[in-house]
Parts: C-alpha cells; sequence; structure tokens
C-alpha cells in the first residue's frame, strides 16, 4: 500500500494504516450499493489518512503534550459530489472518539493494539512492526461536527449513526442519543451549527467541518468554525474539512485554508487536466472518470447524464460539483483553466530584457512587482540577500505599512539584474518614490501608468485575457498571483467597458493589477521596436 500510495515519509510513521485497519474492523458502509460491507478505505481515503496521521520521526510520546508528534494540524479534503466523503468523516469521527488516535510510542517488536484492553468487546487485533508509530485511545473526546445549517450536519451524522447501529462491538459502548452520541467517560460527538453559538465554546477535543466550501464571513459560518478551533486547539486537538470545490470569489474558510502559507495544513485536492473542457461531452465524461476513480460506487455514466442536463441550466454548478472544479462565478476576470494551461518552468537568468510593472499601496492591500520577458513570459522576481519575492503584505511589517525602503531595494535591484527596457508604475501612495526611480533610471523607462483610468485600463485587461487564451504568454507558478488573479471580478463601466475590482476586502488582486502593467509595458514597448539589445526607448501616450 505504501508503494501504491507514494509516500514522502517512513510508512512506518503513521498511525493511519492503524487508523484504516481499525475503522473496517469497526464500521460498515451506511448506504448504497456497498450497503453493510466492511468501510474499506480506498485511494484517497487512505492517502489522507495516512497523511493526517503521520508521526515525526523524534517523537516522544508525553501525556502533556498530545500535539506534538503530529505534524499535521488539520487537514482539508476537496472532492465531487459523492465521492466518499461523509463515510469517510463518519468513520474519522468514531475513530477519534473511541479509536487509537493517539501516539504512544514506537514499536521495538511484538507489541499489539488490542480492542479488548481498551473497553472495546470485539476480537480487533493489529501487531505492529518493528520501528512502527503505536496508539492508544484519547480518555476523554468531546467532538464537534459543524455545518452550514443544522439539517446538513445529517451529511455525516446519519452515516455516523448508522455505523453504529450496525456494530455489535460499538454499540456496547457508543450510545445515539437524543441531539449526541454518547463516547465513554462522558465523552460525545455533537452536531453543530452556527445557530448554535452557545455550543460552539465549548473544550471540544477535535472537529470536523462538512463544506467548509460554505463557510463565509457574510453568512457568519466562517467565525463559528474559527471559534471551534480556537477552542480545539487550547484542548490539544486537531480539525477536517470536507468540502466540494469552492466559488474562488468568496473567501471561504477551504479558500482560506488552500492559500494559506502554513506547512502543517495538509491539501488534499484532486483536479482533472485544464485541457479537458466541462462543456465537450466526450472530455466531461473523462473528468468524470478521473475523479471517481477511487469510488467504485458511482457510476460515472449516470454522473455524465445527470451533468449533461445541470449543463443546460446551472454549468457552473455541475462543472464545480461533478467535476471536481474551481468555478468563479458571474464576473470573474480570469478562469482556473486558462491560469493552469499558461502555467510554464522558465528560468530568466540574469542579464535578461524585461518589462516591469508595479501596483503600490500603503496599507491594507498589497504592494507587487511583476516582470515579463521579451517573449512573454510573467513572473515574480526575487531581491536582496534573502531572495524575498517582490510582493509586500502591509501585516508582515511594523505598524502595518509597506516598507519603502525595502520596495526601493528591490526596484534597485530590478536595473541592476536585468536589462529593463521599461516600467509602467500605479502612482496612488508611490508618487514620490517613483519620481526618484524616474529621475535615475529615465522618465521614458519608469512611467507613471494610473490603473484607474477607464479608457487606458480597459484595453490593457482586454490584450493581457486575450493573450493569454491564445497562449501567447505564460506565468509562473507562483501561488500568490494565483490567488490574486482568480479573486479578481470585472466591474462594468460605461461604453460596455470593465475594469477589475475584488470581491471582498480580504482578497486581494494587487498581484494580478502589477502583472497587467508588465505586459501592457511589454506591448508598448514591442509597439517601439523592442529587440534583445534594446536597453531603453522612448514612450508616447497620451492622457
Amino acid at each position: 500500500m505504501a508503494d501504491e500510495l507514494r509516500l514522502d515519509f517512513d510508512p512506518l510513521h503513521t498511525l493511519g494504516f492503524l487508523a484504516t485497519d481499525w475503522i473496517e474492523a469497526h464500521c460498515r458502509v451506511p448506504g448504497g450499493v456497498y450497503e453493510g460491507e466492511p468501510l474499506t478505505f480506498r485511494g484517497w481515503q487512505v492517502e489522507v489518512t495516512v497523511n493526517h496521521y503521520r508521526i515525526a520521526p523524534r517523537a516522544v510520546a508525553d501525556p502533556r503534550r498530545l500535539l506534538a508528534p503530529f505534524p499535521i494540524r488539520r487537514s482539508v479534503i476537496v472532492g465531487p459530489q459523492k465521492s466518499g466523503k461523509s463515510p469517510w468523516g463518519a468513520g474519522w469521527l468514531l475513530f477519534e472518539g473511541v479509536g487509537p488516535a493517539l501516539f504512544a510510542g514506537w514499536a521495538n517488536g511484538g507489541e499489539v493494539y488490542r480492542c479488548s484492553d481498551h473497553g472495546c468487546p470485539c476480537d480487533f487485533v493489529y501487531a505492529y512492526e518493528v520501528g512502527e508509530a503505536m496508539g492508544m485511545p484519547r480518555r476523554k473526546s468531546l467532538l464537534g461536527l459543524l455545518a452550514f445549517a443544522e439539517s446538513q450536519t445529517a451529511n455525516v451524522y446519519e452515516p455516523l449513526q448508522t455505523m453504529i447501529h450496525a456494530s455489535d462491538a460499538l454499540s456496547s459502548f457508543v450510545f445515539v442519543r437524543e441531539g449526541f452520541i454518547r463516547l465513554p467517560n462522558r465523552g460525545k460527538i455533537v452536531p453543530l451549527s452556527r445557530a448554535a453559538q452557545s455550543k460552539l465554546g465549548q473544550p471540544l477535543t477535535g472537529g470536523l467541518a462538512d463544506e467548509s466550501g460554505l463557510y463565509t464571513a457574510q453568512n457568519k459560518v466562517l467565525d463559528a468554525w474559527q471559534t471551534m478551533r480556537r477552542g480545539i486547539a487550547a484542548m490539544q486537538g486537531r480539525t477536517i474539512e470536507l468540502t466540494n470545490p469552492w466559488d474562488p470569489m468568496e473567501n471561504s474558510a477551504a479558500q482560506q485554508a488552500f492559500e494559506s502559507r502554513r506547512p502543517d495544513i495538509y491539501r488534499y485536492y484532486r483536479k482533472p487536466p485544464a485541457d479537458l473542457s466541462y462543456a465537450n461531452k466526450r472530455d466531461r465524461a473523462k473528468i468524470h472518470r478521473i475523479v471517481y476513480a477511487d469510488s467504485p460506487w458511482v457510476d460515472p455514466a449516470t454522473i455524465d447524464a445527470e451533468a449533461a442536463e445541470l449543463v443546460e441550466t446551472d454549468p457552473a454548478q455541475a462543472e464545480r460539483f461533478y467535476g471536481n472544479r474551481l468555478v468563479q462565478g458571474l464576473g470573474a476576470y480570469l478562469t482556473e483553466g486558462l491560469l493552469d494551461g499558461t502555467k510554464a518552468a522558465i528560468d530568466v537568468p540574469s542579464g535578461s530584457a524585461v518589462c516591469l510593472g508595479f501596483d503600490g499601496s500603503r496599507s491594507g492591500d498589497w504592494t507587487a512587482l511583476r516582470a515579463v520577458t521579451m517573449d512573454g513570459h510573467r513572473f515574480t522576481p526575487t531581491y536582496g540577500p534573502d531572495s524575498r519575492p517582490t510582493v509586500w503584505r502591509p501585516d508582515e511589517w511594523p505598524d502595518g505599512r509597506i516598507p519603502r525602503g525595502e520596495v526601493n531595494a528591490a526596484v534597485a535591484d530590478m536595473f541592476t539584474r536585468y536589462r529593463v527596457a521599461r516600467m509602467y508604475a500605479d502612482p496612488r501612495h508611490f508618487e514620490t518614490q517613483i519620481d526618484a526611480w524616474a529621475s535615475e533610471h529615465g522618465e521614458d523607462t519608469v512611467v507613471q501608468w494610473p490603473t484607474n483610468s477607464i479608457t487606458r485600463m480597459f484595453p490593457a485587461l482586454v490584450r493581457y485575457r486575450e493573450d493569454m487564451a491564445e497562449v501567447l504568454s505564460t506565468h509562473d507558478d507562483d501561488p500568490t498571483y494565483r490567488s490574486h488573479a482568480l479573486a479578481a471580478r470585472k466591474v462594468a463601466k460605461p461604453g460596455d467597458k470593465f475594469i477589475l475590482g475584488k470581491p471582498s476586502e480580504h482578497q486581494k488582486i494587487d498581484v494580478l493589477m502589477a502583472d497587467v502593467l508588465a505586459y501592457e509595458a511589454r506591448a508598448d514597448a514591442h509597439a517601439s521596436g523592442w529587440s534583445a539589445k534594446t536597453e531603453h526607448e522612448v514612450i508616447f501616450f497620451t492622457r
């Protein structure tokens, strides 16, 4: 199994295989064509379980530091409709509640885990290999199951109840009560929603969020989930999020987790190839077979038929829920497929001829500098002794203000490292600095280019997007650029024109704006005869 999963760590350094065997021995499939059979994890279910329960190689069992052995603090799983997320989540809750989900040291040889030693009447025995991580149950587990609405908790809660009733062993010491499930030592599993505010702050030891792609600041469920997570962290617990692909313009809990730079979040998302079109019947069938490859209980032909009908009325919903793709709502400027189809790994050596784009801010918004080569490859350069990317977030700097000295150093580095033909800079909040750069490098090279000019910005946006669609331009694999590009939405202006806006204050588009400016600088430079030997060109335009 470890070879099939292609793990990047020692397969003995996890409680995941113990977890999959324990769940198979105790839980039954709650419905569908495999109803009543042992709940055997497959494909992604095994991969997620093994990674979530990974143990640090030098971990030491310490009853006062229960989380210390786990490199993964929480996990987020993205999958299409009916791919097995809910039964997996129910099995996980039971394992966390009464199974050996805590680290108990390393096996020296001959050790076994027996359920009968921990109050379970079944005959399950797991024999550890030498050097394998061993598990033990938590003495008292308090687990929360959060959903967008109270009725939605049934997605996981009903399979959970069915699994308990179907198991003679579990039903002898795990009891389904009215509104909760009673665990040993007065532990419990409780279904929760935003409406149950008084329950969200209780001392939970773990939590599962169902459909976290729907949790937003606007509907208040994001706040409820964050409240739960804070309490769980204080009780040395961990969390899981299950979701369908989210709308990238809503800044949901799932999106925030995927875009976080924290290394202790495990993210699982099997995306179909970007070059397959969901609008095409043949491609759509291929997509379904890819995303449901680990779900033998799903007949792709049935999905094909249902999706074909849904495509007629709501193609975005069909592609998101069955095609397992991020699909923006109305007004999106760029699509995930367009970004994935133009991504390229290209090294841009020092001395290359480039154009630059700069979008500045004071606080709140980000400041970014992007570069583009003569042949249209766009990238985020680095600067300084630490090779920092030329993107500045105000919350990372003292007083929440963009560091002008760092930006000046980065611009100077660009002109030293590359042959800069043109630099277009949005002057807002950086007028003085841009004047200084123009004075040093030439007013025909560094030019103020206000992005609030509709007559200038609209054609630049159209050119940028159309050239990407024709694959006349590529970009680096920069997750920050990608996030900003997917967040941008079109803001309608008179004359069938548009500019770009952000869907919420928390979602930024500054790196995209800098990229558009760099690309427009390149286009104008080419129109003026830019060549590999050109270092500076004269710019003519009307305001």
